[in-house]
C-alpha cells in the first residue's frame, strides 16, 4: 500500500471518515465482503461529457479526508484521487459522450455510464452504493441513498474519481477550444460562458438539447467550418476522451513545418499529423501512402525542435502518428486511425 498522501487531516477529517464507514461496516458484518461504490460527474453542464465512476476500497487502509468530491479542494481531490487508484481493490471510469446526452436525455446518459463503470469492475462486487440513482439488470443488490457521496466513503471515493476525470478533461478540452473557458466552469453555465456561447454559437462538445433557452434553434453545417479544423478538433477529443493531456496544438515552426497536436499520457507522448479525406478522395493507404516524403521530414524536424525546446524524463516513449480521419459528402467523420510514421 502506498503511503499517505501530502494533504493536511484534521481531527474532523478522521471523524468524518469514521462516521462515513458506518453503512460499509454494516454491510460488511452482513457478509458483503466487496462493497462498491458509484457517482457521477457532470449532470448539469452545458458541454462535455457526463463522467461515472465506481470502485471497491479495502477495509484496512484509511482514506482520510474524503467527503462529496463538491465540497473538496482541488488539492485534497487530486492528492485522493491518485490515492484511491493506488490503493483500491478495483475502481472503473467511464464517460457518455455530449451527442448521446443529447440523444437520449443526461438521466438515461447517467445510468448508462454508471452502468459501465459498475461492470467494469474487477473483481465484481458483491453489493453497490449509489448515490440517489436507481440501477437495475445487476446479480448484486444496488443500494441508492440520497446525498450518498457524503454519507459513505466508497461513494465519495467513485464521486471523487468521477470529478477530476471530467475536470481534466474540461481542462484538455479548453485547448482545443480556448474562446469559451472550459479549464474555469468547466463546461457549467456561468456568466461568461453563456456570453461566450451567445458570441461564438456552440462548439462540438456542447450539448444541444441544454442550449435551447440561450440560443436559438439552429442545425449543424459543417461545411461552414474548415476542415481541418474539424479534423483537429476530432481526432482531438478522441485522443481527450481516452485519457490523453493536450500539451501542445499547433506547434509551428516558421519555415519547416507544424505539428497539429502533442498530447501525453503517463509516460507516452504522441505527436500527431491530422489530415481528412472525403468520399471523393482515395482511401488512406497508410502514413507514407498519404504523406510524402518530405511532408514526413518537415514534421519530423518539427517534431525534434519541439523535443529540443521541451525537456522530458528520459523514460518517456515518444511516437510520432498520421491520424488518418475519412469523412462523408456532408463533412461528418466516418472513421478515425492512427497510423504510426516513426519513433522519434
Amino acid at each position: 500500500m502506498t503511503s499517505e498522501y501530502p494533504i493536511r487531516i484534521t481531527e474532523r477529517d478522521r471523524e468524518r471518515f469514521e462516521a462515513m464507514a458506518q453503512w460499509e461496516r454494516e454491510l460488511h458484518a452482513q457478509g458483503y465482503s466487496l462493497v462498491a461504490g458509484v457517482d457521477e460527474a457532470g449532470r448539469g453542464p452545458l458541454a462535455g461529457p457526463v463522467v461515472a465512476a465506481a470502485c471497491i476500497l479495502p477495509q484496512d487502509v484509511t482514506f482520510y479526508g474524503l467527503n462529496d468530491s463538491k465540497k473538496m479542494t482541488e488539492k485534497r481531490r487530486e492528492a485522493l484521487y491518485k490515492k484511491i487508484k493506488d490503493d483500491a481493490v478495483a475502481w472503473c471510469v467511464t464517460m457518455v459522450s455530449e451527442e448521446d446526452i443529447d440523444r437520449t436525455n443526461i438521466l438515461v446518459a447517467t445510468r448508462d455510464a454508471m452502468r459501465q463503470a459498475l461492470n467494469g469492475l474487477r473483481p465484481q462486487p458483491d453489493v453497490a452504493l449509489i448515490d440517489a440513482v436507481a440501477l437495475e439488470g445487476f446479480d448484486f443488490p444496488i443500494l441508492p441513498r440520497v446525498q450518498g457521496d457524503a454519507h459513505s466513503n466508497v461513494v465519495a471515493a467513485a464521486s471523487v474519481l468521477a470529478k477530476v476525470t471530467r475536470d481534466n478533461m474540461m481542462r484538455n478540452f479548453d485547448k482545443v477550444y480556448p474562446e469559451y473557458g472550459f479549464a474555469k466552469h468547466k463546461g457549467y453555465g456561468s456568466k461568461a460562458h453563456i456570453k461566450a456561447i451567445l458570441e461564438e454559437g456552440p462548439c462540438p462538445i456542447h450539448r444541444r438539447s441544454f442550449l435551447k433557452n440561450i440560443i436559438k434553434p439552429f442545425h449543424s453545417d459543417t461545411s461552414t467550418f474548415e476542415t481541418g479544423k474539424v479534423v483537429e478538433r476530432y481526432v482531438a477529443y478522441d485522443l481527450i476522451a481516452r485519457g490523453f493531456s493536450v500539451l501542445d496544438r499547433r506547434y509551428l515552426l516558421p519555415n519547416i513545418g507544424e505539428i497539429d497536436l502533442v498530447v501525453m499520457r503517463g509516460k507516452q507522448l504522441l505527436m500527431i499529423e491530422c489530415k481528412g479525406r472525403g468520399p471523393s478522395s482515395h482511401s488512406f493507404g497508410g502514413s507514407e501512402g498519404a504523406l510524402e516524403e518530405h511532408q514526413l521530414n518537415r514534421i519530423r524536424r518539427t517534431a525534434s525542435h519541439w523535443l529540443d525546446t521541451h525537456p522530458l524524463a528520459e523514460d518517456m516513449t515518444i511516437e510520432l502518428y498520421f491520424a488518418a480521419v475519412e469523412l462523408d459528402g456532408k463533412g461528418l467523420v466516418t472513421s478515425l486511425t492512427y497510423l504510426p510514421i516513426d519513433t522519434v
